[in-house]
């Protein structure tokens, strides 16, 4: 088995993962009633997102690279690198939206938020998935081109088609990757600040309430340090998750598209335009599967569906 295979089968392996795991997270969202704030329909949203890419992208270069050539014509030629840079944005901006979500909630309206679904959060939603389109047809009118690589066996960026760089490029590298990374870092660890200050003032009020008990002083210790580091663990998971999984073929991009003396090799490509599939890994497992109640929620569901699906041997067990 050669290197396009091993790519082939790593995100084969990564649609088998994402697309049952990211489903779950939107039928979890759909049917329990709790879930239906702001909060969680981002995510839900963003595991929308997350399946599309894999089928929409992840998908067809698989079977290009297992066959080593690309097997669906020119119009998916067109169409798949857009999608590519389209669920990018869209997944950058619904991250953007999380962050500010969270920091709304604990930062800005601490005492008014509750997360309600109104015709203006369900227009910025809208909004998510129409922003990119713009952006992202430039190739279609003329600026820039997606083509086809017959180093990688996919359709991508026509990189190799002006190496000099410029204003408008300039200008999109800043705009695409420093900015949103700038917010969601500035949102997430004001976020952690003033949760660190609300931790600390709990802590303030409970020892005042238990006097000089110093059993209860060394637990209530124990969960505030607890907490502040769970705070801190979310904040740079997110960051970390969204860093790895983009930044190296952005990178890589920009040497192949600007940097002369640099000859980008085909595996570094493969591999990291193998590692932006992660994200759409990792997003439930960050936004979801850490979450107590939605674990909870997703267990329930599972119980469900199992009653539904075998009715006779739930009432044995109950009799047995």
């Amino acid at each position: 088995m050669v290197f396009p295979q091993v790519i082939a089968v790593l995100q084969a392996l990564f649609d088998l993962v994402g697309l049952p795991g990211n489903l779950l997270v939107i039928i979890t969202v759909v049917l329990v009633a709790r879930f239906h704030v702001m909060r969680y329909i981002l995510l839900a949203s963003l595991a929308v997102s997350d399946v599309l890419f894999l089928i929409l992208v992840n998908s067809f270069r698989i079977a290009s690279l297992a066959q080593e050539r690309w097997l669906y014509g020119e119009t998916m030629c067109d169409l798949n690198p857009f999608f590519a840079r389209y669920f990018y944005l869209n997944t950058t901006l619904h991250l953007i939206a999380v962050s500010f979500d969270r920091y709304e909630a604990i930062v800005k309206s601490p005492l008014t938020y509750d997360g309600t679904i109104t015709k203006s959060s369900m227009a910025f939603i809208a909004l998510i998935w129409l922003i990119p389109i713009p952006i992202c047809i430039g190739p279609f009118l003329g600026r820039g081109k997606y083509v086809y690589n017959p180093e990688v066996f996919y359709c991508e960026q026509g990189w190799k088609t002006k190496r000099e760089l410029n204003g408008w490029e300039t200008t999109m590298v800043i705009a695409f990757l420093a900015v949103p990374l700038l917010v969601i870092i500035v949102l997430n660890l004001s976020v952690y600040k003033k949760a660190k200050v609300q931790i600390n003032a709990l802590a303030m009020q409970m020892g005042n309430l238990a006097g000089s008990e110093g059993q209860q002083e060394e637990d209530q210790e124990k969960q505030r340090r607890l907490s502040e580091r769970k705070a801190a663990f979310d904040v740079i998971i997110i960051i970390t998750a969204f860093l790895l999984s983009y930044l190296p073929t952005w990178i890589v991009g920009f040497c192949r598209q600007h940097i002369k003396s640099i000859e980008v090799s085909a595996p570094v490509i493969l591999v990291t335009s193998s590692i932006v599939a992660v994200n759409s890994l990792c997003n439930p497992i960050i936004y979801s599967i850490r979450k107590r109640e939605f674990r909870t929620a997703m267990k329930n569901l599972f119980r469900r569906i199992r009653r539904c699906l075998c009715p006779i041997s739930e009432i044995t067990e109950e009799h047995n």
